[in-house]
């Protein structure tokens, strides 16, 4: 039962935190450690899958127009601009960062969300679209986004912002830009386990990929309605306070 409730709580934190510019990964690296769970990668990717899913269920209408007309719609090639870029950052750094990873590197990665966010929330308001342009800035931001602490979609936002998007569709297609890259993510991380023999709870994987796609949609609804409102300076507060705590406790 103690178990179900981890998987469950970390479901939740994925769910919430991956589409929330507050660093999921760093969240899950936290709370992960407190919880003591046994394959923590196959949790992580899991976890993605879920979140994967919710975004395709709040944009399914946009992505089938996108997949019905790849040509004559500009978003399909913005993606394919945004995600070239990413992935090279990732394939470039992902393991030097990953063997250099500590609770500091998490402290300084939080501030740093929190003035990209501080930033976004006092940017004036554009009518300009989402621009092959902005769309390679803001794939160099979701790469850059590997640093440990730094939300990917506070950092391709605040991004969006300053190259002059519109707020909405600087959000619109941080959340879009996200589907290419989790899935990317998911099958590079997933050739690490090939290594392993690995004892899967069944029971915790279900968990976790349900909890953490419900949780995935209010997390994208909410962001939405944030946004609309220019409150991110919330969010700002509380890295702030959770960069405080590992300081303490850490």
């Amino acid at each position: 039962m103690k178990n179900a409730f981890n998987y469950f709580f970390i479901g939740i934190i994925q769910g919430i935190t991956e589409f929330l510019p507050v660093s999921s990964s760093g969240h899950i690296v936290l709370f992960g450690s407190l919880f003591e769970l046994d394959n923590l990668l196959l949790i992580s990717i899991v976890a993605h899958i879920g979140t994967l899913f919710a975004v395709l269920f709040c944009y399914r209408k946009r992505i089938v127009e996108i997949i019905k007309h790849p040509v004559k719609d500009k978003t399909f090639l913005n993606l394919v601009i945004a995600t070239i870029p990413s992935i090279i950052i990732v394939l470039i750094f992902n393991t030097f960062l990953e063997d250099n990873f500590s609770a500091k590197t998490l402290i300084w990665g939080f501030i740093i969300s929190a003035i990209l966010l501080m930033i976004a929330d006092f940017k004036k308001e554009s009518t300009k679209p989402v621009t092959k342009r902005s769309a390679l800035y803001m794939g160099i931001s979701q790469g850059l986004a590997l640093l440990p602490g730094i939300s990917r979609s506070g950092s391709t936002l605040t991004c969006g912002l300053l190259v002059g998007v519109n707020k909405n569709e600087a959000l619109d297609f941080s959340f879009l830009m996200s589907i290419p890259i989790i899935i990317a993510s998911a099958v590079y991380e997933s050739f690490k386990l090939i290594k392993y023999q690995l004892s899967i709870n069944f029971l915790g994987i279900f968990i976790v990929m349900i909890t953490s796609f419900i949780f995935g949609i209010i997390s994208i609804k909410l962001m939405l309605k944030t946004i609309k409102k220019n409150k991110l300076y919330y969010f700002s507060i509380y890295l702030v306070v959770l960069s405080l705590l590992i300081v303490i406790f850490y």
